[in-house]
């Protein structure tokens, strides 16, 4: 359904990382994001100044990933990976909706943590996004030494590899719609933001807290794909201005990652709006297959900037806004 982006408010309040609701898994359930686009403003709105624009051989496996012989009591997902040469079981935790519907088809939000942290730390963000109507299944995996190879972490896992892996499995598992989307932070951003340029997988995704790398922005022949980028102005982990990160990367200007993408989606309109604190929205409209280039800048905001319920409902309806 088209029901377009409608700019939602954020108090940019600060939301403990730790489960506001212990999460519901399901042994059988893995029901993502269809996500709702209400159309409503009210005291939570985002203010702009201006007018509102708005078989598995575990002993000889023949591929890097196969699948588990079955879901464990607690609701995960199990696939092993050669990892090194050696079999390494990676995990997902799977989470539907209260009224899941085996008949029912979903779409799918796979949600990736941070570096260091377990998927359980970011299964409420995850959770809170698939909770808006309409309903999806959220999936959230674990990286491997809790955290997501771009390059310089101590995991050596293909990821890409992995997650188009765990994508072919939950099609053979749940009733799903072609619909699957992508959220991360961080560390989790950043393979989000690797997972669009280097795969097709999902229709759209969004990165909390990192944007592009340099060396692996996208190329010619990069799939079109919707792109939310929400970062904090005073992100002193990753540079909302680009360049060398503590974490050992560089990064491209966040303004820059979030044109490039643009590019990638043929976008030939582009509007800045300042956010009431100071921060802006840039949005990039006419995109090919009407896709959609949206970046939150937040000012006043470190590295958990858009780390909230608000935002959670900016995203599922960024997702659900997209045809």
């Amino acid at each position: 359904m088209n029901m377009g982006f409608v700019k939602r408010a954020a108090s940019y309040a600060r939301i403990s990382k730790t489960p506001m609701n212990k999460p519901r898994l399901f042994v059988t359930g893995l029901v993502l994001l269809a996500l709702v686009l209400s159309g409503c403003s009210g005291s939570n709105g985002l203010s702009i100044q201006g007018d509102e624009t708005p078989e598995v051989a575990l002993e000889e496996p023949t591929k890097d990933t196969v699948v588990g012989d079955s879901v464990s009591e607690d609701g995960d997902i199990t696939l092993l990976q050669i990892i090194e040469g050696e079999s390494v079981q990676r995990r997902a935790i799977v989470i539907t909706p209260a009224d899941y519907q085996p008949t029912q088809a979903y779409p799918v939000v796979l949600g990736f943590h941070g570096n260091g942290q377990s998927p359980e730390d970011f299964a409420w963000f995850v959770e809170s996004v698939c909770s808006y109507e309409p309903q999806c299944i959220a999936v959230v995996p674990e990286g491997y030494k809790r955290s997501w190879n771009l390059g310089v972490e101590e995991s050596t896992a293909d990821d890409v590899a992995f997650v188009t892996d765990l994508v072919e499995e939950l099609f053979t598992r749940y009733p799903l719609t072609s619909d699957f989307f992508a959220l991360g932070h961080s560390n989790g951003s950043g393979l989000v933001h690797v997972l669009a340029t280097e795969a097709t997988l999902f229709k759209g995704v969004a990165g909390y807290g990192s944007m592009l790398i340099e060396g692996r922005e996208p190329q010619a022949g990069t799939s079109p794909v919707s792109v939310l980028q929400v970062h904090g102005m005073q992100d002193d982990v990753i540079p909302y201005a680009g360049g060398d990160s503590p974490v050992g990367l560089r990064f491209v200007p966040v303004e820059e990652s979030a044109a490039l993408w643009a590019g990638v989606n043929e976008c030939n309109a582009s509007t800045s709006e300042a956010l009431d604190n100071g921060g802006l929205m840039l949005s990039f409209e006419g995109c090919v297959d009407n896709h959609r280039v949206i970046h939150y800048g937040l000012a006043h905001q470190g590295h958990d900037a858009g780390m909230s319920e608000e935002f959670a409902h900016v995203t599922s309806e960024f997702f659900a806004s997209l045809p």
